[in-house]
């Protein structure tokens, strides 16, 4: 009995969630590639400079490889899977004050000796405008990449193949798992979290809700989490 477009196109984003998501992990962590890449970017160290090196291939693995996967999917766009500046209705007005939610939460939780062991990412100690810049691109990068394999390519396929609560638990469950690694606070921390970026992508009906707030989330940890770090210092420009 032949495959239906439809669990076609699902089988293939979930088994591109699991090998991509591995693939990139993986390929991350490996000593020669970190080893050749390492001096990439001259205001980083090597550590800095690995960091940098996850957050690109990132960006290519859950990002790009999935805007080619949907382009020779039978039937579909990159608009029906997120990836357009078009709204279905404008984001609600709790989208607007989980912002400065977040804000608040993130200033207090940075300040925990479990969040300044992991975070800033880049664990360099004197930090410049420019490392700044770089680490902040680079983590906006990454989070598209991210929501468009999680909320734009995963979720919009599940979709094909049952309802949308299905698929928002299908698409946490493999969020959660994701985030296994890093431990079990941001794997069961995860699940919430996902469950809003996905109603907010299915409200809008794209996935930049999601990056607004995914960024909002990294970015203000990053910056609260080296203001709060003991032993790290950002140098001023004279």
């Amino acid at each position: 009995m032949p495959i239906s477009p439809e669990n076609l196109r699902f089988s293939i984003a979930v088994l591109w969630c699991v090998v991509g998501f591995g693939g990139y992990y993986f390929l991350s962590q490996n000593k020669t590639c970190r080893g050749k890449f390492g001096g990439m970017c001259k205001i980083l160290d090597g550590q800095g400079n690995h960091v940098l090196l996850q957050r690109i291939l990132g960006f290519l693995f859950l990002g790009v490889i999935s805007v080619l996967i949907i382009l020779f999917l039978p039937d579909r766009s990159l608009k029906e899977y997120g990836l357009s500046f078009t709204f279905h209705s404008a984001p609600p007005a709790w989208f607007w004050l989980l912002i400065p939610l977040i804000l608040i939460m993130g200033y207090f939780a940075a300040r925990k000796p479990g969040n300044l062991e992991n975070y800033p990412q880049i664990r360099a100690l004197r930090w410049t405008p420019g490392m700044l810049v770089i680490s902040g691109v680079s983590w906006v990068l990454f989070l598209v990449g991210y929501e468009f394999l999680f909320r734009g390519l995963v979720l919009h396929a599940s979709l094909d193949v049952m309802d949308p609560g299905p698929a928002i638990a299908l698409n946490c469950a493999l969020y959660a798992f994701a985030h296994f690694y890093k431990g079990p606070g941001e794997t069961l921390g995860a699940i919430p979290v996902g469950i809003i970026l996905c109603y907010m992508t299915l409200i809008t009906g794209n996935i930049w809700g999601a990056v607004i707030l995914h960024s909002i989330m990294a970015l203000s940890n990053e910056w609260f989490s080296l203001r709060a770090h003991p032993e790290m210092l950002i140098k001023k420009v004279r």
